[in-house]
């Protein structure tokens, strides 16, 4: 099992590779071909609004992702980027102290990162 989750993670690698220019100009060409399937691979249902919702709105913002609990509470927001683009984080950490929700996620999917929200330490060492 671990071989073939290596297998997927080493395709999307190439994928990533091979459609460089068109993933750098395209944050939902990003999320389609290389986000989703990775969080398919983590187990997540991509299909199922009790899992993840796309595009969640709070009242603070919308991150491009809501990673739910029982369909009701999120665990965790992802800003999801075009590949190898960076936001700022700060944003999307308030969007997660708004809504009670403890930690964020800033991918590019090339590039992941976790971000501890309620840590009160600057926000490197968050992640």
């Amino acid at each position: 099992m671990f071989q073939n989750i290596l297998d997927k993670i080493r395709a999307l690698r190439e994928r990533a590779v091979k459609y460089r220019d068109q993933l750098a100009k395209n944050e939902v060409l990003t999320r389609y071909a290389l986000i989703d399937p990775f969080l398919r691979l983590l187990g997540w249902d991509t299909e199922d609004p009790e899992q993840i919702r796309p595009e969640f709105s709070t009242q603070a913002g919308r991150p491009d992702y809501a990673l739910l609990h029982g369909g009701e509470s999120p665990l965790a927001f992802i800003g999801a980027k075009s590949l190898e683009r960076q936001e700022g984080l700060q944003q999307y950490i308030t969007y997660c102290v708004a809504e009670g929700v403890k930690y964020f996620i800033a991918t590019d999917r090339l590039k992941w990162e976790v971000y501890d929200t309620f840590i009160l330490k600057p926000l490197v060492e968050r992640r």
